[in-house]
């Protein structure tokens, strides 16, 4: 499959025509199209409704959608890896992480890992908790920072390891403008018609059923939605159209996205998190075992 096939699809999507994107590029509106006729081709589905003016994602493109950013994304960095080939020195470490509040404490790790062996190489790549577990067990990685919330990491089969590195309670984002925001606890059932989003860099269920685990069965609610970035999940909380879970602990508070939204307990038992390190015991890269002895000495300290 050509990358500039999904490049040219994930545009088509996002401006709805095929004159703007054949614009952005100096081809005719005839070459673009051939090209996402061509790719349609190649899967055997259609992915848009076409009509005179417009131009729309149908039911497969929608879904194709998502997982065209994921291998757009995965491309992207495994050029980027590549690319930084010529500057490796003798170890090399590939870390993942799946979201920007885990990368807190990655880039504390990685800072006093260099300070202590500055002749190890580090390559960093964020991903959903199912394509880490999958990259640390086919050796595309050798550890990854995620999080335990309801739910394990890892499947009771799985041959890894986790090293909790850090704890603490899931809270609600919600905005300042939210009646809510006047009560000291949030309980589920006053979330029944207000959208819960969650951030997840690829298309996952992984939070979603880690949410849904750590509440009552006959609490359920059916308005839980991922977003793709951090900037739109902050966005649309602090603009009182949605409110989404966050790992106390882990907050920057102090940036300019947060200013209009507070942070609110749940009323239940069971909204402890954990954040851990998830590795392959067998793994015998020495810069691993250098991060693991650091990380084991500092929580001993601790």
């Amino acid at each position: 499959m050509d990358i500039d096939h999904l490049h040219l699809f994930l545009e088509v999507a996002q401006y709805g025509s095929f004159k703007q994107v054949a614009d952005r590029h100096f081809l005719s509106q005839r070459a673009v199209s051939k090209q996402i006729r061509q790719l349609e081709s190649e899967l055997g589905v259609t992915l848009f409704q076409r009509k005179a003016n417009t131009i729309t994602l149908n039911t497969q493109g929608h879904f194709f959608w998502a997982e065209a950013q994921d291998i757009v994304n995965h491309y992207n960095n495994a050029v980027h890896e590549l690319h930084g080939l010529d500057h490796l020195s003798s170890q090399t470490l590939r870390i993942g992480y799946f979201s920007i509040f885990e990368s807190h404490l990655l880039q504390a790790d990685v800072h006093q890992l260099k300070a202590d062996h500055p002749d190890v190489h580090v390559t960093i790549r964020e991903a959903s908790n199912e394509h880490l577990v999958k990259s640390i067990h086919r050796g595309a990685l050798d550890i990854a920072y995620s999080i335990e919330y309801g739910q394990s990491v890892l499947p009771e089969t799985s041959s890894l390891t986790v090293l909790p590195i850090f704890s603490g309670e899931m809270v609600l984002g919600l905005s300042a403008d939210n009646p809510l925001a006047e009560q000291q606890k949030i309980k589920v059932t006053d979330l029944q018609e207000i959208p819960i989003l969650y951030y997840s860099p690829e298309s996952s269920t992984f939070l979603l059923e880690s949410f849904l685990a750590s509440i009552p069965q006959s609490q359920q609610t059916k308005h839980v939605q991922r977003v793709p970035s951090i900037e739109q999940m902050q966005l649309l909380v602090a603009l009182n159209q949605a409110v989404a879970f966050y790992p106390a602990g882990l907050l920057d508070t102090g940036s300019a996205s947060t200013d209009n939204i507070v942070y609110r307990p749940f009323e239940l038992d069971s909204q402890e998190y954990r954040i851990v390190m998830v590795y392959d015991p067998q793994n015998s890269n020495p810069a691993l075992h250098h991060l693991l002895q650091q990380k084991r000495a500092t929580i001993t300290d601790a």
